[in-house]
Parts: structure tokens; sequence; C-alpha cells
């Protein structure tokens, strides 16, 4: 293969000669990726692409088209060089076209075009657009009806709803002055009608934007720029209510306060951010991630909603895993601006209520915690309460046989005692009643009785007859104080 072959091999991929090199491997046995690897392993600071491999079957060579973004490696400006260890290899290059110097390219046709031409060919498409007449026949979202009555018919937006898309369509149409107030009036009926129709005959030059400011003049609040700003700044997160709503109602009074000139479209996202932080409930999951943020004073409106979102959805899914609520109670939305009244909510009587609420859900959990501990203390108490009344029971049953013990011997001694003052009496009526005299002189001891032999005259331990009783009546204490002094089983007090 010669240089003309290699050069015209170059000309069918369209490469450039100067970073084209022909390889001629004495060898057929070579795959691709056996030389990709070879040459890589050579030049590992260059990258080479194999453009094509062709094999001469009669004399059993490879020959390879490489090409290098950066020119050809230095290692490969030679004649000759040896691939591998063992295999050396013949390079040829490219030859030149004739006429022309091989080291320099063909200037490009780009090359040859001046940035004054490109932006002269700017001008004048901006020019021809501007002159083209517009397409009319095309298709358009049409804005609905609006009539201006109140109450609102069914079926039909309020007021601020439709503006808002009326703003958002207006920004949007591509179409000239004309066409724009003429979709504008095509949506409006009854008084809204009139009173485009009142303006345009004050004004003869009148735009689609001076429409829609007629339209809030007649329909619109009544609120001045200042007021709409105070009712913003105390328009405050609801309990229970989701970051995402309180930032709905922000907006629409954020909203309206543009459309009054209150403030700058350039500041809105400023003014939202700031509001959030400062009128959200002071304990709410959301808006304490918001002040983690770092930066968050720049957040746009696709990002904080972003942000905001992805926050309650996580708050939702571990609310969900545990078993709770994220919001205690469920707000009810109301898609109208807010009232004054209705923003001008207690602040410090929420964070009361939000601090009480997570009080309560704090000892909630510390009762069913309590609840679980005292379970166990329940299980071992009933143990040792069933065992205390088995043992009770078995008292018991000890204390009424001792009780019909003493039952017996209290009637023993009953008839014992009855027996003695049966005796006593007999003694008496033996001896004869005495008489008044007698009674009146008889001495003091002559008055005591002896319940041992029933005499008169002396006591019990005086006597000298003791008769044989005595020693039952002994022998009776005894055996009872013998029974009262075992002590009863168990934690049986006896008899109380």
């Amino acid at each position: 293969m010669n240089p003309d072959t290699v050069a015209e091999w170059c000309e069918e991929h369209n490469s450039q000669l100067e970073c084209c090199i022909a390889m001629d491997i004495p060898a057929d046995t070579w795959a691709e990726d056996q030389i990709r690897q070879a040459v890589a392993a050579l030049t590992p600071d260059h990258r080479g692409l194999i453009l094509d491999i062709k094999k001469n079957t009669d004399t059993s060579h490879t020959y390879v088209l490489f090409e290098w973004r950066k020119g050809v490696p230095v290692c490969f400006q030679g004649a000759s060089m040896k691939l591998t260890d063992e295999v050396e290899v013949q390079l040829i290059q490219p030859s030149a076209p004739r006429g022309e110097s091989a080291s320099v390219p063909a200037p490009s046709p780009l090359a040859m075009i001046g940035p004054e031409f490109i932006v002269a060919i700017g001008d004048l498409l901006a020019k021809c657009q501007r002159t083209s007449p517009p397409h009319t026949n095309f298709g358009y979202r049409r804005l609905r009806n609006f009539t201006g009555n109140v109450p609102t018919p069914a079926g039909e937006e309020t007021f601020e709803e439709w503006v808002e898309q009326a703003m958002q369509a207006l920004d949007e149409w591509d179409v000239p002055e004309a066409q724009k107030k003429q979709r504008i009036t095509e949506s409006l009926k009854g008084p809204a009608s009139e009173a485009v129709r009142n303006l345009k005959l004050s004004r003869k030059d009148c735009t689609a934007l001076d429409y829609l400011n007629a339209l809030e003049e007649v329909f619109g609040r009544t609120e001045k720029a200042a007021e709409l700003v105070y009712q913003y700044e105390h328009t405050y997160q609801r309990k229970g209510e989701r970051m995402t709503e309180y930032m709905r109602r922000l907006d629409k009074i954020l909203h309206q306060i543009l459309l009054k000139k209150g403030a700058e479209p350039a500041e809105v996202d400023k003014i939202r951010i700031k509001q959030i932080l400062r009128g959200s409930q002071p304990l709410d999951p959301v808006m304490l991630q918001l002040r983690s943020r770092a930066g968050n004073q720049e957040l746009k409106y696709l990002e904080l909603i972003r942000a905001v979102r992805e926050e309650e959805a996580l708050l939702e899914e571990k609310s969900f895993r545990r078993g709770e609520r994220v919001y205690a109670q469920p707000v009810r939305h109301n898609d109208g601006l807010q009232p004054e009244s209705d923003s001008l909510d207690t602040y410090g009587s929420d964070v009361d209520e939000q601090e009480h609420l997570i009080a309560f859900k704090s000892t909630e959990r510390a009762a069913k915690e309590l609840h679980l501990s005292e379970r166990g203390e329940l299980h071992k108490t009933v143990k040792k309460v069933q065992e205390a009344q088995a043992e009770l029971q078995q008292a018991h049953a000890e204390l009424c046989r001792v009780l019909m013990k003493v039952t017996e011997m209290q009637a023993e001694m009953q008839k014992f005692l009855t027996g003695m003052q049966t005796t006593g009496v007999a003694v008496a009526s033996s001896q004869g009643p005495l008489t008044e005299s007698q009674q009146a002189t008889a001495s003091p001891l002559s008055k005591k009785r002896c319940f041992g032999c029933g005499e008169m005259g002396h006591f019990r331990a005086q006597c000298k007859d003791r008769k044989p009783e005595r020693n039952r009546v002994d022998e009776l204490l005894k055996a009872l104080e013998g029974l009262l002094s075992t002590s009863p089983a168990g934690n049986a007090r006896g008899r109380q």
C-alpha cells in the first residue's frame, strides 16, 4: 500500500490527512481489540480511533487506518515501529494533494463569514417577523365568560379567578394589541361589558391592559395597597393547616398587592419567604426545616414549593408508620380570598394550644409506657394475692376449729358457774333469813361470801375448806390458756 492509496482511503472516511496514518501489520490474525490495546499501551496520552481495517489474503498482511484528533503522536511519525516485542509494523503516511501543502488545511466556509454578516442576518429576520401579518386563524384558549353579576351565577368564575386567567393569557398571546382587546371583550357580558364600553367612550387609545385595570376598579377589591400589605403581614398559619395551603392563601393576597402596585414583581419571592417564616406556627416542622436551610432568603417559588412538598411527604410517611397524624385538625380551605377578620388570628393562643398539644402527646406516650410497665407488675401482684388468698382460707379453717373448741369450753364454764350458784343458794337457804336487827348489827366481815364453799364471813382466797371442783376449774383454765397461746396458721390474727 502506497501513500496515494492511503490518502484515497482517508478521503473515503472524510478524515483529515494530517491526523491519519496507515499501519501495515505482517500478519492477518490480529483482531480489532488486540490492535486497539497495543496502540493504547504505546500512546496512553493520545486517544486514537480505528477508522477501517483491510486484510490482504495474498500477502497475509493487515492494514489499519488510524485517526487522532490532536495529531499523529511522535512515535507513529517514523517509517516503522515495534507494535509489540516480537511484531514490527510499517507506517505509511498519506500523501498531500498536488499543488497544496499537507500541513495547511483547507479553510472552512464558516471561517470566511464574519460576525457582521451574522448580526445583519439576525436583524433581517427580526424585521421580517415584525412586518409579517399575524396568523389569525390558529386556535387559542378562549377565556371564560364573565358578567360581573352579584352573587356569582352558577358555573361562572369569580372576578379574582377570571382576572388571574386573563392576566396570564395576556402575557402568552403573541398577537397584535387589537386582537388582544377583541379576545377580552368577547368574553365579557352584562355589567362587565358595560364597564369596558364606558372606558372606550372616555378614552380612545385603550389597551387590553387598560381593560383589565378598569374591570379591577369596578369589580375588584376596594382595599388600597397599604391595607392589603397590612393584611398580608398579619395572615398567620392556622392550627393544623398545611404549609402548602398557607402558601396558597398568601399568594392570593400577594397577587392583589401586585395588581395594586404595592410591590415590585422582582421582590415577590423575598416577600413570600419572609412572611412564611414569620407567620407560620412556631413549632411547624416544615417551617423549622426551612429555617435550617442555608440561604433560605434566596429561594424562588419553584424551589420553595418543591422543598415544602417534599418535607410534607416525608412527614406524612413517618407519621403513617408511627400511626400518628402530622396535623392535629383538618382545615377547611376557602378558595376565595380570606377576610381580614379571619386573617388576624390570635397568635399567642395558637402558640399556647400548639404547646399544649405537644405536651398532651408526650404525656400520652409516657402513660402508654407506664401502662405497659405496670401491666407486668400487676400480673405478679395478682399471683401474690392468689397465694395469700389460699393461705387465708387455710387460716380461716384453722380459726373456725379453734373457735369451736373455745365455744365448747365456754359452755362447760357456764354449766360450772351455774352449778356453783345453785350450791350457794342452797347453803344460804339452810341457814335461814336474817332479821333486820341482825343485818344491822352484822359486821362487814359477815357480809362476805366465799364462792368456794358458799359460807359467809370470808372470801374464796381465805377459804380453808376447798371443794374438789376447784381442781376442775384450774384444769379448764389451763387448757383454755394452752389453746389461746397456740399461734394460728398463715397470716390469721385470730378473732378480733
